[in-house]
């Protein structure tokens, strides 16, 4: 029986409290999350357990780091894997959540999405430029490269606006 297996993600932007409940879901079947991967999560068998989990976004220098884990083992959750200033913790089911009112989810959502619009504008400003040149120059290669530049263009405001949906629909219905 293998031990080892991989689940795929929604997107972080799109769908991050559905892959928490996956997770957790998975958890309860003796699926275990061990890792962030490319576009999901590596899980490893264990037993059953019926948990939680729960993602938070920081970019923390060594000093500040320890101190913020301390603070979430102190809560009863436990650190599972982190990756490019992003934590996932899982605790207990009936552990209380981290963030349970409207302003933490807000700093939350603020520090999930703080460079994804600059990445936009910028991959937009270079979509634009590319395009342009090829016009000019009109070649397979640069055809390629705007072709590519529009796809992460895309997908980068598909994030902007997803994130500014949730923070959206946080300050107007107090839930994400």
């Amino acid at each position: 029986m293998r031990q080892r297996k991989y689940i795929s993600s929604g997107g972080l932007a799109f769908s991050e409290k559905e892959d928490m409940q996956k997770l957790a879901k998975q958890a309860a079947k003796g699926w275990h999350l061990q890792d962030f991967a490319f576009m999901g999560y590596r899980l490893v068998r264990g037993e059953p357990k019926q948990v939680q989990y729960m993602i938070d976004y920081r970019t923390l220098d060594e000093a500040e780091e320890q101190e913020y884990l301390d603070m979430f083992k102190h809560a009863g959750w436990t650190l599972v894997c982190s990756s490019y200033g992003m934590y996932i913790f899982v605790a207990p089911r009936d552990a209380a959540p981290i963030y349970t009112d409207v302003e933490t989810k807000q700093d939350k959502l603020k520090r999930a999405s703080s460079f994804i619009p600059k990445m936009a504008l910028v991959t937009t400003i270079l979509t634009i430029a590319s395009f342009m040149i090829n016009r000019v120059i009109d070649s397979g290669v640069t055809a390629i490269i705007c072709f590519l530049l529009f796809i992460i263009s895309m997908c980068s405001i598909a994030m902007t606006v997803s994130f500014y949906i949730r923070m959206f629909k946080l300050v107007r219905k107090g839930e994400d």
